[in-house]
């Protein structure tokens, strides 16, 4: 599926991604060597009259809700794609008037960061260290098992 088309990969994502992450079927586009799937997130329900700051700054809480309680599983589903398609997965929601794209390019770079060179994230060192004299085992104080 190295090569499949836009429409293809589209209809990959519309049948992947859990029921009620989107209010449809989310817009997926190809640019370059990415692939970027936004989705539209139920806009809030705000009292009548109040104003366009106010919808915008509960677009964004609502978008950025999203984005928390789904990363687990659309990490998931991007290494399945990029698995799949050989192309990195940026994720994005809209609510209302606005758009926001996570980690562009799927690796944790910023905008503009397109080089290699920032790419590589080490993920899962935290609980290596040195051991030598003086040092504790992570979690148990003193280094001793009570159980």
């Amino acid at each position: 599926m190295e090569n499949a088309d836009a429409s293809t990969i589209a209809g990959w994502f519309a049948g992947r991604l859990p029921d009620g992450w989107f209010t449809g079927a989310p817009e997926v586009t190809i640019e370059g060597d990415q692939i970027v799937v936004v989705g539209t997130v139920p806009e809030v329900e705000l009292p009548s009259g109040a104003s366009a700051d106010a919808k915008a700054a509960a677009a964004k809480g609502r978008i950025q809700r999203f984005r928390e309680y789904t990363r687990r599983e659309r990490i998931w589903i991007a290494r399945e794609a990029e698995g799949l398609f050989k192309k990195n997965v940026t994720w994005g929601a809209k609510s209302g008037d606005t758009r926001v794209t996570f980690t562009p390019g799927g690796s944790g770079r910023g905008d503009g960061e397109k080089t290699k060179e920032g790419a590589s994230v080490t993920i899962g060192r935290w609980g290596r260290r040195r051991r030598g004299p003086g040092s504790r085992r992570w979690g148990f104080p003193g280094g001793v098992r009570y159980f």
